[in-house]
């Protein structure tokens, strides 16, 4: 079996980006390590009823990004304790230095992050800027390693907006897996208002969430169709 890892900059990112993709991932035996850069503590969420105040938010958040992992089978967590909203202004080489260090100890076959500059928000473009600087560190030792960056969207539409090095757009089929994605987005209470729909009738929220998931391809060798490990 192999490790897949997510590297991204807030609670939830992994949920609302590729949450059916590491559900399947675990369900087929795989290792799924989530890297989260910061606790979320800026967000402008706080929960619809209120769940939260300006100074318990990190703290809840964090504790909803655990609940999320479990259900979507996890297998590591790991928290780098960065600044929300700071994530531009953080020491890169330490943030570098400790995602190739992480990378070295688990060995992924691939690594999920954001596009820089399209992550569409300013920690997500840091976090996958120094993503990549870190895989290309790891990847002298790990030739096979590859990158890819999440893709919103039609494939078609998704790939067409990703400049060049994008080799190939990933499609994985997550439909089976969308029961414990909505569980995952669901752990994340302080973000209801995002989609109220998702927290009434438990089977027409899971007939909501799409049944397909796209990265990009950035570098290393092309998986089979439909996979992130082969």
């Amino acid at each position: 079996m192999a490790t897949v890892m997510g590297v991204f900059a807030h609670p939830d990112d992994e949920t609302f980006i590729a949450g059916g993709t590491f559900a399947r991932l675990a369900a087929e035996g795989h290792r799924v390590v989530i890297v989260c850069a910061t606790r979320g503590e800026m967000g402008r969420r706080l929960g619809v009823p209120l769940r939260a105040t300006r100074e318990s938010l990190g703290k809840l958040r964090e504790q909803e990004l655990r609940a999320a992992c479990d259900a979507l089978g996890v297998s590591r967590l790991v928290l780098l304790g960065y600044r929300d909203k700071e994530l531009e202004m953080a020491p890169a080489e330490q943030v570098v230095t400790r995602l190739a260090s992480l990378f070295a100890e688990e060995r992924p076959v691939s690594i999920i992050t954001f596009h820089d500059p399209l992550g569409g928000h300013p920690d997500h473009a840091a976090i996958g800027r120094l993503t990549t600087l870190a895989y290309a560190r790891y990847r002298q030792d790990h030739e096979h390693a590859r990158l890819l960056y999440v893709a919103w969207g039609d494939d078609l539409a998704a790939f067409l907006r990703y400049p060049q090095p994008a080799k190939a757009m990933i499609e994985v089929d997550v439909r089976a897996y969308r029961r414990q994605k909505v569980m995952a987005f669901r752990a994340h209470r302080t973000q209801s208002e995002l989609d109220r729909a998702l927290w009434g009738n438990e089977e027409k929220a899971i007939h909501r969430m799409r049944d397909r998931e796209y990265f990009v391809l950035s570098q290393g060798p092309a998986p089979s169709p439909g996979s992130l490990t082969d």
